[in-house]
């Protein structure tokens, strides 16, 4: 049986960007108008790094991070700079 997944479309700030312990990276984001405020960008997904201040549009999967009691996009499937799309 496979797990449901909840897939979302988000707009944010990048406010800083971080290696991730075992690859990939780790997004934190500004201004999205809710509860989400990461991101993460795997190994397996590689994709560019969007700069810090830049405002983007990010779609994933959401789930819940309980080690840090926030909603974060995992994996990151895309992310576009919100001025050109």
């Amino acid at each position: 049986m496979r797990a449901m997944r909840t897939y979302v479309t988000v707009v944010g700030r990048v406010v800083r960007v971080r290696t991730r312990w075992g690859g990939g990276w780790r997004l934190r984001l500004a201004d999205t108008g809710g509860a989400l405020a990461a991101a993460e960008i795997r190994p397996s997904h590689p994709l560019p790094l969007p700069p810090i201040g830049s405002r983007i549009i990010i779609r994933g999967s959401l789930r819940y991070d309980e080690e840090h009691g926030w909603y974060v996009v995992d994996p990151v499937e895309q992310w576009l700079d919100s001025r050109g799309a």
